[in-house]
């Protein structure tokens, strides 16, 4: 009876640590990769790593290399794509690649923590089942939640000092049931309007919107005038909505005007789009 109480111990607490640390892992995935929060989804992405880290622990003997092939690539794989609605697999590679490189900067945290701290000490006798020598469990959770939320403090203030540096933006542009992503230039010298509605155009490359924009219902001109070229138009497309990110900040434009250029608007390639100062 006694065992028994100190395996559903050993099991509860250690589902219970993979999972805050797997939840941290993702938090950190999402905001470096500035991923749309649903929070349901970051908790089952958790819940699944969590469940097999419970599930290996209970069965040891699993030979080494399959385990390491599941936990690394298949449950891996299932936590990014669950976590964060993926689909494609050039997206699935890059939400791996994060969730790799954030799960090594958590672990040198924690190692410097279990070296240098009695935090890996207390653990310890907590999985072993050792209370009377154990960090009281309501001073533990204390501790994760004051480190998970001190990290989000820090994950929001970095973003902050970027965008104050930088004009950068994400845009997802939404046509007909399509999506595609691109990054975008705040151009505070962009002057180009519709010029019967008056509405602002955002400039984008073509190759940005060919496979968004394959067929369009309605096409508007739009003058502008360029060093060289005095006089011109370009074609425009009303979007059906289009949504600028930058950290955390999100912005939903409904039915935005997009002029399209056939030449490239940043000779690195650093971005395809430019922003209406409006």
């Amino acid at each position: 009876m006694n065992a028994a109480t100190e395996l559903n111990l050993y099991i509860d607490v250690l589902f219970f640590i993979n999972f805050t640390m797997d939840f941290l892992v993702l938090s950190i995935v999402r905001r470096a990769m500035k991923y749309r929060l649903i929070r349901w989804r970051l908790i089952l992405g958790a819940v699944l790593g969590a469940a097999w880290a419970v599930f290996a622990a209970a069965f040891p003997y699993l030979p080494v290399l399959p385990e390491m092939a599941v936990t690394y690539l298949g449950v891996s794989t299932l936590m990014v794509m669950t976590a964060f609605d993926l689909k494609r697999p050039k997206d699935i590679g890059k939400g791996l690649i994060a969730l790799y490189l954030a799960a090594v900067a958590v672990g040198g945290i924690m190692e410097f923590l279990y070296q240098h701290t009695k935090a890996g000490y207390y653990i310890e006798q907590i999985l072993r089942g050792n209370t009377g020598k154990a960090i009281p469990f309501y001073q533990l959770i204390f501790l994760g939640a004051g480190s998970y939320f001190g990290i989000r403090v820090m994950l929001r203030w970095l973003p902050g000092l970027w965008k104050a540096k930088s004009n950068f933006y994400e845009v997802t542009m939404h046509y007909r049931g399509k999506e595609k992503k691109v990054t975008a230039l705040l151009d505070t010298g962009n002057r180009l309007y519709e010029p019967v509605s008056r509405r602002p155009a955002h400039v984008v490359t073509y190759e940005a919107v060919r496979e968004l924009c394959e067929s369009v219902s309605e096409v508007v001109y739009i003058p502008f005038g360029s060093v060289g070229k005095s006089n011109g138009v370009m074609p425009g497309i009303f979007l059906d909505e289009m949504e600028v990110r930058q950290g955390d900040d999100v912005r939903i434009i409904e039915k935005p005007l997009i002029a399209v250029c056939k030449k490239a608007l940043s000779s690195s390639g650093e971005y395809q789009m430019l922003l209406h100062d409006e």
